[in-house]
């Protein structure tokens, strides 16, 4: 049996890793709530609680799961030999919004016009997306429609954040992401899914998509990744316009919607366990289109907000959910016990809640 630790589990895809691989193999969870989601599920052997990365030693594991950038940041330091972690010049390429844009240009994958800004300069045209050059999901991201809100709002973005990029507000039809996983440059696993809801609705992470194959999104992300040489997980963002795809993001960890994948037919988490431990893997880039899942605790019922008619009509959309299950049911009946706690920790609070 297989030691395996997972990172933050009180984040969706963490509890998605667990269940994952739990059932074979021995899953040690790391959590900084009490309740955090993956501590609850049946498959987690042993929970431990922790506050900064650096407590962590998950040297002492046969595969560690670094479930967030920052967590996979530490390991891009360390080089570990039981994770698949990128190279420090591929990471610092897609870690960073400007860099990653830099990159898109040089291999001719289409983005939207992008500017890097350090103070409250305006010469662009509204509506623009501004947002933090590092920074994970809509945390920090803002759509700004007039000259009055982009002097009220970037001031303090640029005094927390640092530099920012600010970018065209393009027409899009929908929103794709294509995930990907590599051994040492060698692509082994591809999925695609179209976002369906999302919260917020003006732009944050999706709480409803469904699987689709796309071959010119799939040719563009294997066209940013091209030369990197990427070891591990990474899902590149594209907004679909009546001109074709452009680029909205790279984002160099394992995602929120990772629930959706596996129940396609692309178990990547397995996959990932089976090339630290066996050294590579079969190439899997066949899966079920037409998949629906939804993120119903709590992301779709922030969605809907005070729409309960719409939320009720919604509850038979579909069967596959990101943490709800009657196998497991224990992630989804200790749920509200996260929030609760979220909401009352001033920490958990500012790293999860605070957008």
């Amino acid at each position: 049996m297989v030691a395996v630790a997972v990172t933050d589990a009180e984040l969706r895809h963490a509890l998605t890793i667990i269940r994952s691989v739990g059932k074979d193999d021995e899953v040690t969870a790391f959590g900084r709530a009490r309740f955090s989601t993956g501590f609850f599920s049946r498959f987690t052997k042993h929970r431990e609680l922790f506050q900064d990365y650096t407590e962590l030693e998950l040297e002492r594991f046969d595969v560690a799961f670094r479930a967030t950038a920052e967590a996979t940041l530490f390991g891009v330091k360390k080089s570990p030999k039981n994770a698949l972690v990128p190279g420090r010049k591929g990471w610092e390429k897609l870690r960073d919004k400007w860099e990653t844009y830099k990159l898109a240009k040089k291999r001719g994958v289409p983005t939207p016009e992008t500017k890097l800004i350090d103070s409250c300069e305006d010469d662009w045209e509204y509506p623009v997306r501004v947002k933090p050059i590092i920074g994970s999901g809509s945390r920090g991201s803002r759509r700004i429609g007039s000259r009055w809100k982009f002097r009220k709002v970037v001031p303090g973005l640029l005094e927390k954040y640092g530099k920012l990029v600010v970018q065209e507000e393009v027409r899009k039809r929908g929103t794709v992401g294509v995930e990907l996983l590599y051994n040492k440059g060698k692509l082994r696993a591809v999925f695609q899914h179209r976002r369906i809801r999302e919260h917020p609705a003006e732009g944050g992470p999706s709480t409803m998509r469904v699987s689709v194959k796309y071959r010119r999104t799939r040719e563009l992300a294997e066209q940013l990744m091209k030369g990197l040489k990427w070891n591990g997980v990474v899902m590149v963002e594209f907004g679909l316009t009546s001109e074709g795809p452009v680029l909205f993001e790279a984002n160099p960890r394992w995602w929120g919607s990772l629930a959706l994948a596996v129940k396609a037919g692309v178990n990547f988490p397995k996959l990932y366990r089976d090339i630290v431990v066996e050294g590579d893997v079969e190439p899997v880039t066949e899966y079920e289109t037409g998949v629906v899942c939804k993120y119903l605790l709590f992301g779709d019922i922030l969605h809907f907000r005070w729409d309960i008619v719409g939320l009720l009509k919604s509850l038979p959309e579909t069967t596959n959910f990101d943490i709800v299950s009657l196998r497991d049911p224990l992630p989804g009946m200790t749920r509200p016990l996260l929030a609760m706690e979220m909401s009352l920790n001033r920490k958990l609070k500012e790293r999860y809640l605070v957008r």
